[in-house]
């Protein structure tokens, strides 16, 4: 992947992270004074860190234009500047297994580091984008969940599998999407993305967790 010269350097505040160094530039969060939406994606890409805004690189135009341009209660809000962007991740982390995202301890560290720059989310409505923000702020949940798959015999949901739903918690609306560089690989997916929005802003029915616990699960069969 060729990348210019990132727009802002990590700080020294990434000291300690293992990315640091390793990691390319640093991108801050894209953050509206008066927001009524957010969304959350995983990690900047290389158009992100040479222009050092979120969103702005082919996964942006995928969510912009093919997304929230389809639902006119956010595209309204966009334009009236009240949606914000942000990733959970604030460099482009190198590739692994050629997706720029690490895995393992890596993954936890580098999370859990960058945590000191995800000032508090006003929005009352916020939109996660892909696997990485929904475990980000839904792990144990959705761990739990794959648990009881697992034991009985169904296959794990994946993101697609949870299109739509929502969590509410700490006075929010948590809404999962698909992730916009997802279905760039696979625009017939492209539906998908844009009735999750819609659920986001309420006007589609809202799909609510159908997560029952393992000891449930067992009394049924």
């Amino acid at each position: 992947m060729r990348i210019t010269t990132p727009k802002h350097q990590q700080p020294l505040s990434c000291e300690g992270c293992p990315l640091y160094k390793v990691g390319k530039g640093f991108v801050p969060d894209q953050i509206v004074e008066h927001e009524d939406y957010c969304f959350f994606g995983e990690a900047p890409g290389s158009t992100e860190i040479v222009e050092g805004t979120p969103f702005v690189g082919q996964a942006g135009f995928v969510l912009k234009n093919w997304m929230i341009r389809q639902v006119p209660l956010l595209q309204m809000a966009l334009e009236k500047g009240r949606v914000s962007f942000r990733n959970i991740l604030h460099c482009l982390p190198p590739e692994v297994q050629g997706r720029p995202y690490p895995k393992g301890e890596t993954r936890r560290q580098a999370e859990a580091h960058c945590r000191q720059y995800h000032s508090e989310i006003k929005a009352p409505v916020v939109i996660l984008c892909g696997e990485v923000p929904q475990r980000f702020f839904f792990g144990p949940e959705l761990e739990a969940e794959d648990q009881t798959d697992k034991r009985l015999g169904h296959e794990l949901k994946g993101v697609m599998g949870r299109i739509g739903r929502v969590y509410e918690r700490d006075g929010k609306r948590w809404v999962f999407a698909p992730h916009p560089a997802y279905i760039l690989r696979q625009p017939a997916l492209i539906r998908h993305g844009q009735e999750a929005l819609k659920i986001a802003v309420g006007v589609d029915k809202t799909l609510e967790p159908a997560y029952v616990p393992w000891e449930t699960a067992l009394e049924r069969l």
